[in-house]
């Protein structure tokens, strides 16, 4: 299987995790022998991250300064652009003072920026990022158009500019932090370190995401775990991927020395994992995330709450929300409308492509199970053979490493159904799921949510089927940005029940987003 994209989340991090015994973990280049090594009779080599860029305080100011920098040329530029279109468009005035309130614009959006947690935006998943951002700038300009009203005067051409110029930046704003963030990253000097507290299935998969992912701000040096832990990866063990840097015992000392201001505790997967000894070596850390479970919990809008003396988490179900689902539908409704006008000549283009080289109908409909467990017609143009079903059991029983591949993933990598030329095109670049706008127009499928599955597949998602009966399904969604046919079918279960638990129109945005990326890269396309 080919590395997958980074996503939303790590399916692995959040995969039910049995422990692993300890006589297990024995067998492994080295593992726990039953003693603790003494840190002061053999010096471990120190991983690239300690050794490169500056550390603690210097860190937090470059990585938000930068970020700060970024946002603050994007609104200005956008707020120019605008004027300077509005002018020369419509002969709209325009004048000094603008310049003076593009800068109270930039002082609003500041303070409420960092309110929200936009800097230095350390760890902050991406679809959080995108309504913080749009929320902060629409309010920023709303503020500084109601404070000129209020307190000086606001003339008809100040208000459009200051009302489009708004909006425009809110949809720049977003793609220029994001494109900063994969540029900054390329920088030792940028993002924060962090210690991972426990170093068993979870920990493991939460190091694995950062290093991939620099661009969340996180730089994990290593994990740390109780010297009973059966797990224990040095620098020069073999698997240097897994940096170990020893007990908990060891925190405050690497959080001094290096100047260290996170910490990330994933408790899966270790035995002896105990929140009090985690506290108590870990005074010495500004930020502390604790990850309480390994299971598929909503997380993307939960929010810490105190309950007599006790943490708890507090979950938003968004699906409940009448009026999120009014605004889920009407967007869906509009956009396949307007989208089939656009693309109706595509469309008939590629119908008669197919029927040119393929004899039969050019639309292809099958059966699928929808909300509520509603069987519908999901549409698309035909990209196999008419005989498609008789083409692929001959191929199975010739060849058994194709039969298991389609057990295991129902999807084949080289698929002899498949129309040459114009069905490979339409696939890969998943323009056969056009016709699934109709769909969209009758109410029997969204914009964005879990793939449509068949009666066959019901099995295979196992206690999470009756989250998927919840929505309506989707022609995009989490599985086809986060890797697509190149993941694994209990991977796709996951990511689709992470959809549903933590589904909002944020979500919902950012996936639309991340489609134009993966069809352009065509990632896990074929």
């Amino acid at each position: 299987m080919s590395k997958l994209p980074v996503g939303v989340i790590s399916a692995d991090a959040i995969e039910p995790i049995d422990p692993i015994s300890r006589a297990e973990m024995q067998s492994f280049p080295g593992a726990w022998t039953g003693e603790y090594e003494n840190p002061t009779a053999k010096r471990i080599q120190r991983p690239k991250a300690l050794a490169a860029g500056p550390s603690g305080t210097v860190r937090f100011f470059l990585t938000a300064g930068s970020l700060l920098l970024v946002d603050a040329i994007a609104i200005v530029s956008c707020l120019a652009a605008t004027a300077i279109v509005m002018q020369f468009a419509f002969g709209l005035n325009t004048n000094v003072s603008m310049f003076f309130q593009s800068l109270g614009v930039l002082a609003c959006y500041f303070a409420i920026g960092s309110l929200m947690g936009l800097f230095p935006g350390t760890a902050v998943s991406p679809v959080l990022e995108l309504r913080q951002l749009v929320r902060s700038c629409l309010i920023s300009c709303a503020l500084v158009l109601l404070l000129n009203k209020l307190f000086a005067t606001l003339s008809f051409s100040e208000l459009v500019i200051g009302t489009v110029g708004g909006i425009f930046t809110a949809i720049c704003l977003p793609f220029a932090r994001t494109f900063s963030r994969y540029q900054l990253a390329k920088f030792d000097w940028w993002g924060e370190r962090a210690i991972i507290i426990g170093a068993g299935p979870q920990g493991r998969a939460i190091y694995n995401f950062h290093q991939r992912a620099p661009q969340r701000g996180l730089r994990p040096i290593g994990l740390v775990d109780f010297p009973q832990s059966p797990m224990e990866v040095t620098f020069d063990s073999g698997n240097p991927d897994l940096p170990y840097l020893g007990s908990v015992e060891r925190i405050s000392r690497l959080a001094q020395r290096y100047r260290i201001r996170w910490g990330i505790v994933a408790p899966a997967g270790c035995d002896t994992l105990s929140m009090n000894e985690v506290m108590k070596f870990s005074a010495d850390l500004k930020n502390l995330l604790v990850l309480p479970s390994p299971y598929l919990l909503p997380s993307l809008w939960s929010s810490s709450r105190e309950c007599a003396g006790v943490l708890g988490v507090h979950v938003s179900d968004h699906l409940r929300s009448p009026i999120a689902q009014a605004v889920k539908k009407l967007i869906d409704w509009v956009v396949a409308f307007f989208a089939l006008i656009v693309l109706a000549p595509i469309i008939g283009t590629f119908v008669l492509m197919i029927k040119r080289q393929s004899p039969g109908p050019a639309f292809y409909g099958h059966e699928r199970i929808g909300r509520g467990g509603k069987k519908f017609k999901a549409w698309k143009l035909r990209t196999m053979v008419t005989n498609a079903d008789q083409v692929l059991e001959q191929h199975l029983e010739a060849d058994p490493v194709m039969r298991m591949q389609w057990i295991e993933d129902q999807k084949l990598k080289n698929d002899p159904r498949i129309i040459p030329k114009i069905g490979h095109f339409l696939r890969k670049t998943s323009l056969d799921e056009l016709p699934q706008l109709f769909n969209v127009l009758k109410g029997e499928m969204s914009i964005v949510g879990p793939r449509p599955i068949v009666t066959n597949e019901i099995g295979r998602y196992g206690d999470m089927y009756p989250l998927y009966l919840r929505v309506v399904p989707g022609i995009t969604g989490l599985w086809q940005v986060s890797g697509r046919n190149d993941t694994s079918y209990d991977q796709r279960v996951r990511l689709d029940s992470y959809y549903v638990c933590n589904w909002s129109v944020w979500l919902d945005a950012y996936i639309v987003v991340r489609t134009f990326r993966t069809l352009l890269l065509r990632e896990g396309a074929y």
